[in-house]
């Protein structure tokens, strides 16, 4: 009998107190920012309980203007939408944009103490029952401290949301095709070949207003026998309430007859959270991240005025480019207290 490889990591931390390293502090500015990021996004993924999944390339920006305001712009173009066919008229490829306002009501400047990793290296030990890795982190005790800049904002907009929808999802009974003197459900027409196709679409115009929190660190050290350490971050959390005053499913063409699709079950609320995260200054990457319950068509036996099965995580990768445009908060303190 061949031997089982078994791969087991283990990460072991070695922390070194303040009298064991020294280090100099080359940065401890959180406000000296490039306050606009553009980015392209390669590639996001959608999962949904409308169609499955969808997965594209994208275009995003956000910009801090000064003391007052946030905005922000997100695009999205599917290249792999679940159950769209270009040949289908009667489906609709992925596509999503949005745009937004915050109202910054809160700046806050605090100090805390934030993990500088120093060293780590991977060991690999073979035993009876496989292959162990161990890897070993080597940190600051305690940590360095670090100014922070808080940001707290109220914010709100729109989007436009198009995607395929699997009539499977919804409930036969509610699902009706009328037109040419017909009327039936769904369930009625599933063996006409004309309709086994499954997919059709909609569309969701949605509002939203919810809150935005904002961190910024940029904390850049010098460490004696380590050399330049960092630890930096520009990171956003958000949660919104979502109502969309307009839910359409696309009609339905079939052997050039055209039929309505009546749904009578619609759900106009939902919710979302999200995160997003990337340097305060440096060209890089950048990922964001948000989960939640999309207002669209709902199952009869729903409860609530937010249905489950409109439930969607989406993340995205980005390569963004970051700018400095004026006004710029920290600078406009500075100068107030040079004044």
């Amino acid at each position: 009998m061949k031997k089982l490889t078994l791969f087991v990591s283990i990460l072991l931390m070695v922390k070194l107190s303040a009298q064991t390293v020294t280090w100099k502090v080359l940065k401890d500015d959180p406000y000296d920012i490039k306050n606009l990021s553009v980015s392209i996004d390669p590639l996001f993924l959608d999962l949904n309980g409308q169609n499955g999944y969808s997965f594209g390339w994208g275009l995003r920006a956000e910009y801090m203007m000064g003391k007052l305001f946030l905005f922000h712009f997100d695009s999205r173009f599917g290249f792999g939408t679940n159950g769209y066919r270009a040949s289908d008229k009667n489906t609709k490829n992925y596509f999503y944009t949005e745009g937004g306002i915050g109202f910054i009501i809160k700046h806050s400047d605090y100090t805390r103490n934030v993990p500088i990793i120093l060293s780590q290296s991977t060991s690999y030990y073979s035993g009876y029952y496989g292959t162990y890795q161990v890897t070993t982190t080597r940190y600051i005790r305690g940590g360095v401290s670090a100014r922070h800049h808080g940001v707290i904002a109220l914010r709100t907009g729109y989007f436009s949301y198009s995607n395929s929808l699997y009539y499977k999802n919804l409930s036969d009974s509610l699902l009706r095709f009328k037109g040419n003197g017909s009327d039936f459900t769904y369930k009625d027409s599933i063996n006409n070949k004309n309709f086994s196709k499954a997919y059709g679409a909609t569309t969701v115009l949605s509002l939203y207003g919810g809150i935005q929190f904002r961190t910024i660190r940029q904390l850049q050290l010098d460490v004696d026998g380590y050399g330049f350490r960092e630890n930096s971050v520009y990171y956003d959390i958000f949660i919104d309430l979502l109502f969309a005053p307009v839910v359409s499913i696309k009609d339905f063409t079939s052997s050039g007859k055209t039929y309505n699709i009546d749904y009578s079950k619609k759900s106009h609320f939902g919710w979302r959270m999200g995160f997003a995260k990337r340097h305060p200054k440096d060209q890089g990457f950048n990922f964001k991240f948000e989960f939640g319950v999309r207002p669209g068509a709902r199952n009869v036996d729903g409860k609530g005025i937010i249905n489950l099965k409109n439930w969607y995580a989406m993340l995205t990768y980005a390569l963004y480019f970051p700018l400095k445009v004026r006004p710029v908060y920290g600078e406009v303190v500075q100068e107030r207290t040079k004044d």
